[in-house]
């Protein structure tokens, strides 16, 4: 790649750096007085000539001004500095309504979840004033068949809190990810909700467009995973999948498939140049409007799928794809992709931390570099076999470029990516293609229901095939930690081996093979760590107690026996990954068990070094004499007074975990104040752990 031919790389990297310098220097000044530095020490660099030794002033100037508009943009961008936001009028946990703007709805079980943008607020006075900023808002549906689509204008009345962050170590973190949406605030309204009017506008029309589009799949695809597959392949509407076929498409790498991208976009270009070109017309007017066509024609598709950051990126790159092949001009393809991240940067920089954003241009990144290597090393004169292998090279040179990124997120890898890649890819291209046409036609009776039936077809085989590879043993690692160095090494030591075939050089490929050692090393370290370490972790579960023992790279989890395995594995499983230890032996709460790291009974437990009363119910306290535990984990809310315990039971510490109603909780608390005792509730502090003695909770500063 020449640094020539990519002058938009050069832009994107300093604007790149400006939007992650505003996570750690939120001041729109510093900003723009770089930018504003920059700018007038370029304009005063056209005037003079640089002596040779200072040929790289001018480019250091573009990087300063450039870094300074992205840190300008990335503070601007989030409406929490403006001096109208609702957090500026409205006081936290106090009743307030708000007003505004439907932008998604995404159905969440009995309710709808809804970001609403605010364009007026009022607290118990009544009296509303201009607001900005957006919060996400929770809806009861008044009725099974209500809904809400994009461009409705509602009112909302509840308290306005800020999101949560996550109560266990290592667990998803929602609030990051609503707060790279600038989302920062939810509003729990139920049935406090009204829907005032409806403004049209473009993603109105495209929300009213979506919703009829999908009701024609639903009545031609009458099956569950079929249907949610169709929805989600051809409009990007996931909502619909269940959590059978999401594990089966995840388990065997196809989940890509289901999140419009550039293969739908590049599909959509393909069809409208085809189209527009049997159109006999070849005057200069003429090819400027087909250009104009098929860009709108990309963002109309883009608008119709839900604008998502996989598409929007598809869709500027092909938008500028189409203007060069207008001015039939041969374009650097990473240019073009720079270009197109540049735009969208600048119109939202906080794509910058969408995982789709980020999945997206690397795996389009790997598909550019990597799969013409691949395939060259393999030559099939078997026209199918041939094809097979084209297919194969996209899928291997896609993972290689969201490899690391993919294990850092989701902590796993798929085996048999390529077996479904061989499957789902050239089905994607034909399922759109023929949904396009059953919304063209459905109406034709005859040619209506026979193209549904091949589309309904189609489906049902890709659905089958995947949950073949699914089936086959060993398809998936699981359990893969990786921390963010880890995965800006493994990017390194990629683009050191990259460097080294391009170059010829051997030093980058020693530099690479010796970051490949420390890291290694590096994991090794984190294993013997983990193999010593004794520790016991009571999480945040609610209505739930869940107790994790580390013994080594094993646990005895202590749960309650009603407790589903997916909550459970929501709240604990990434913390179990990071330590490195899976679980050996289950057992509940008052159970009467002895094994290796836990002897327990009645509630009572000596686990490793620690000791612990799981307090339940008061028949627990009877008996005479004094027991000594480190802290007494309070759990299914016991009618008992701490002092009461106390009388019983020598400890200093109280631990009330999720079982536990919050009004409960507060009584225990404001009563071990009063003691002088510790007092953690994981619905407020999150998880408590107990390691060497030293009792200490996910949550430092919790906000009651």
């Amino acid at each position: 790649m020449n640094w020539r031919e990519t002058p938009m790389l050069r832009l994107l990297l300093p604007t790149i750096l400006g939007v992650g310098l505003a996570r750690i220097l939120p001041y729109w000044k510093l900003g723009l007085g770089l930018a504003l530095v920059g700018i007038i020490a370029l304009g005063f660099s056209r005037y003079r000539k640089w002596a040779f030794r200072f040929r790289w002033l001018p480019g250091a100037i573009i990087t300063v001004v450039f870094t300074g508009l992205g840190l300008v943009l990335t503070v601007l961008h989030d409406t929490r500095s403006y001096a109208h936001h609702f957090q500026n009028q409205l006081r936290e946990d106090h009743p307030a309504v708000l007003m505004g703007t439907v932008t998604e709805v995404v159905p969440a079980g009995q309710r709808l979840k809804v970001t609403l943008r605010t364009t007026a607020t009022s607290d118990t006075t009544g009296h509303a004033r201009p607001s900005a900023g957006k919060v996400l808002a929770y809806l009861d549906r008044p009725l099974p068949d209500a809904s809400l689509v994009p461009g409705d204008r509602i009112m909302v009345r509840g308290k306005v809190q800020s999101v949560a962050p996550p109560l266990n170590p290592d667990q998803f973190d929602y609030r990051k990810y609503l707060a790279a949406r600038d989302i920062h605030h939810q509003v729990f309204a139920d049935t406090n909700w009204v829907r005032l009017e409806h403004q049209p506008g473009l993603m109105s029309v495209a929300g009213h467009l979506r919703t009829k589009a999908l009701e024609i799949l639903k009545q031609y695809l009458p099956t569950p995973n079929e249907y949610a597959v169709g929805a989600a392949l051809t409009m990007g509407y996931k909502s619909a999948l269940t959590e059978e076929i999401e594990n089966a498409y995840a388990n065997t790498g196809a989940m890509h498939v289901l999140a419009v991208s550039g293969l739908h976009v590049g599909l959509v270009q393909l069809i409208l140049m085809w189209l527009l070109g049997r159109v006999p017309l070849r005057q200069p007017l003429w090819k400027i409007v087909k250009t104009g066509l098929i860009i709108a024609g990309i963002w109309a598709f883009a608008l119709l799928t839900g604008a998502a950051p996989s598409v929007l990126r598809a869709s500027t790159m092909f938008s500028f794809l189409a203007v060069g092949l207008a001015l039939q001009r041969t374009t650097n393809v990473y240019n073009t992709l720079a270009a197109s991240a540049l735009v969208l940067l600048a119109t939202n920089p906080n794509l910058l931390y969408h995982v789709g954003f980020q999945l997206s241009y690397l795996a389009v990144l790997g598909i550019v570099y990597f799969q013409p290597r691949i395939y060259s090393l393999w030559h099939i004169e078997n026209r199918i076999g041939d094809y097979l292998w084209q297919l194969s090279a996209v899928s291997l040179a896609a993972q290689l470029g969201t490899l690391p990124i993919s294990l850092y997120y989701f902590h796993q890898f798929p085996l048999y990516f390529v077996l479904s890649g061989l499957i789902v890819v050239p089905a994607a291209g034909l399922i759109l293609s023929l949904t396009l046409l059953l919304l063209a036609f459905h109406s034709v009776p005859v040619l209506g229901a026979l193209i549904a039936k091949v589309l309904y077809g189609l489906i049902y085989l890709v659905n089958a095939g995947i949950f073949v590879i699914q089936q086959l043993p060993g398809g998936l690692l699981e359990g893969i930690w990786m921390g963010p160095a880890g995965a800006w090494g493994l990017y390194a030591l990629l683009v050191g081996l990259v460097l080294g075939h391009r170059t010829r050089q051997f030093r980058w490929v020693l530099g690479s093979l010796l970051l490949g050692a420390l890291l290694a090393g590096g994991y090794a370290w984190e294993k013997w760590v983990s193999s010593q370490q004794q520790s016991v972790v009571i999480y945040q579960v609610y209505k739930h107690t869940a107790v994790d023992v580390f013994h080594g790279n094993q646990i005895t989890q202590i749960t309650s026996p009603a407790m589903k395995e997916d909550r459970l594995a929501f709240a604990c499983e990434a913390h179990r990954w990071r330590r490195r230890a899976s679980v050996d032996t289950l057992l509940s709460p008052r159970q009467s068990a002895k094994v290796d790291a836990a002897a327990g009974q009645k509630g009572y437990w000596q686990l490793g070094e620690t000791r612990l009363l799981v307090l339940e119910d008061t028949a627990q306290l009877t008996g005479t004499g004094s027991f000594r535990v480190d802290a007494v984990v309070l759990s299914q809310s016991p009618k008992v007074r701490l002092a009461k315990v106390l009388e019983r039971i020598n400890t200093s510490c109280f631990i009330a975990d999720g079982s536990n109603p919050p009004w409960r909780a507060a009584g225990w608390s404001e009563e071990a104040k009063a003691l002088g005792l510790a007092f953690y509730y994981t619905a407020q502090t999150g998880a408590v752990t107990l390691e060497n003695g030293i009792i200490e909770s996910w949550i430092k500063n919790p906000v009651e």
